[in-house]
């Protein structure tokens, strides 16, 4: 009979598979292990009710190590990681020792889960037991602590192997790309080629094209395409989605979309990818038609469009999109909550943005610069400085765009002292570099204060000092300067910098 149920798991269809467990059970064959283990693996393979998979799981006979990690593993696919840890324990409790599939199941549970400090205990578990060499758990670990943002366990553990195989090379590539480290990531992928004759698989490449990406390298993004199309490595939706993302982070959009269009099969990842691209263009037109042909989406999906909504100023669309992520259920994600605060920031709707705000149980940089520069650029100066004040005491560190946003407001609030010590701070207490954006609003801020000379003299030691949009912004305060041999003097600057300046001409009559 054994022989019978040997390929009991090569069924697809759920009626012959519910037929054999009911022959197994009035066999009386529901004792043998091996028997139990391959109706688990059956129900598994036939994708069926959960419940009903537990249930077998419960009623077998004999539970030895295969069983408890099919269930363990079933937890993770169904999304229930919590489950999974729970499941070890109890299997612990039965007194069945783990093997290297079920240790590698449960870290991926911690992972999962963001739990360091479990995945910490069970990373002595796989110490103590020897199974620090197993290449399938040490992919595991790598990948945990790279999931964790903790880059430097992660390769501490890689270099303690002794030979690594292409999987634990992937899952230190991937750790160091998910933590930004894409320059090592890049060494990485060549390393493991070029000393260690190891062949890159649809996961590695996908990594590192999201390097090159990110780094701009499109040169070297070319060269892993090339790469992908001699290791005949197409039609992975992996590597495709990646090839998408990449060419449109480089500013090649219209090669992302035709790398998209040759896709016989696009997943939310894909289509993220190139909504991303025509985002960064500012193309955002196109990407809200993209948005309408997608069939499901997600909330990075959400977010990308409500970015693009927020660049068009387009806030009824932007609330048919609040709408819809309301109705699929969409609540507390910081990222689009972020990008509905951005939206409704822009588009005027700042009290709106501000009850968003509130109601947000988790809020980052991203959020937070929204609501200043959102108060900042509504007039309402007052109120950014204390959004920003309130910032700080919540350990949050200010940003390039978060000074920008206060010291906007400083200048169209006339709050000259607060201005000048904010944009001391910058530099000497968090260490930004001045940009001409923030040197536009204190040209600004002293030029409205009638302090044309100070502005002036600030301009002259910047880097910035033949930027014509500096200048620009003096001039329009030496209009109703009395000062006019100053006026004069930075009428001919600017005429100097940009000839067909009309405001430069204007002036310059008036100080005659």
């Amino acid at each position: 009979m054994l022989v019978y149920y040997r390929p009991v798991p090569k069924f697809t269809h759920l009626t012959t598979g519910l037929q054999i467990h009911s022959h197994v059970i009035k066999s009386g064959l529901e004792t043998d292990r091996f028997v139990g283990n391959s109706l688990l693996a059956l129900y598994f393979k036939l994708g069926s009710n959960f419940f009903d998979t537990r249930r077998v799981f419960d009623g077998l006979f004999v539970k030895d190590v295969v069983s408890w990690t099919s269930m363990i593993s079933g937890y993770m696919r169904v999304g229930k990681p919590r489950n999974s840890i729970g499941l070890f324990s109890e299997m612990l409790d039965f007194g069945v020792e783990p093997n290297g599939f079920t240790l590698s199941a449960v870290i991926k549970a911690c992972s999962e889960l963001g739990d360091l400090k479990v995945g910490r205990c069970f990373h002595g578990v796989v110490f103590r037991r020897g199974f620090d060499s197993n290449h399938v758990i040490a992919s595991a670990l790598i990948d945990m602590y790279g999931k964790n943002y903790e880059s430097k366990d992660a390769r501490q553990l890689f270099d303690e192997l002794l030979e690594p195989d292409a999987i634990c090379w992937t899952s230190v590539i991937s750790a160091l790309t998910r933590n930004d480290l894409f320059k090592k990531a890049l060494g990485f992928f060549y390393l493991m080629q070029r000393k260690y004759g190891l062949s890159p698989d649809g996961f590695t490449f996908g990594t590192v094209l999201t390097a090159c990406g990110n780094l701009r390298r499109l040169k070297q993004g070319k060269e892993v395409h090339a790469k992908v199309i001699t290791t005949e490595i197409c039609g992975n939706v992996v590597v495709e989605s990646s090839l998408v993302d990449m060419y449109g982070k480089c500013g090649l959009v219209d090669e992302s979309r035709r790398v998209f269009d040759r896709m016989t099969q696009k997943n939310l990842v894909s289509w993220c990818a190139l909504l991303g691209g025509y985002c960064q263009k500012g193309d955002f037109e196109t990407v809200i038609d993209l948005f309408r042909e997608m069939n499901e989406v997600d909330l990075y999906s959400f977010g990308t469009i409500l970015r693009a909504c927020a660049g068009l100023a387009a806030v009824r669309q932007g609330k048919e999109v609040h709408c819809q992520y309301l109705r699929k259920g969409g609540w507390r994600d910081v990222i689009v909550e972020s990008a509905l605060v951005d939206l409704y920031a822009k588009s005027g709707c700042i009290d709106f943005a501000y009850r968003i705000f509130v109601q947000m149980a988790v809020r980052n940089l991203i959020t937070w610069n929204s609501m200043i520069c959102g108060f900042a650029q509504n007039g309402r100066g007052g109120e950014a400085l204390r959004m920003f004040n309130e910032m700080v005491m919540e350990g949050i560190k200010p940003d390039y765009i978060s000074f920008i946003g206060i010291l906007f407001a400083c200048s169209h609030t006339g709050l000259l002292d607060q201005g000048r010590e904010h944009f001391t701070s910058m530099t000497e207490q968090y260490g930004i570099k001045a940009g001409i954006e923030h040197y536009n609003c204190m040209v600004d801020l002293l030029g409205r204060d009638g302090q044309i000379e100070d502005a002036e003299n600030l301009i002259l030691n910047t880097e910035f000092k033949d930027d014509s949009s500096l200048w620009a912004a003096l001039l329009g305060a030496c209009s109703t300067s009395t000062n006019s041999v100053v006026a004069e003097r930075i009428a001919k600057k600017m005429m100097a910098l940009e000839p067909e300046y009309h405001l430069s001409y204007v002036l310059l009559a008036n100080c005659v």
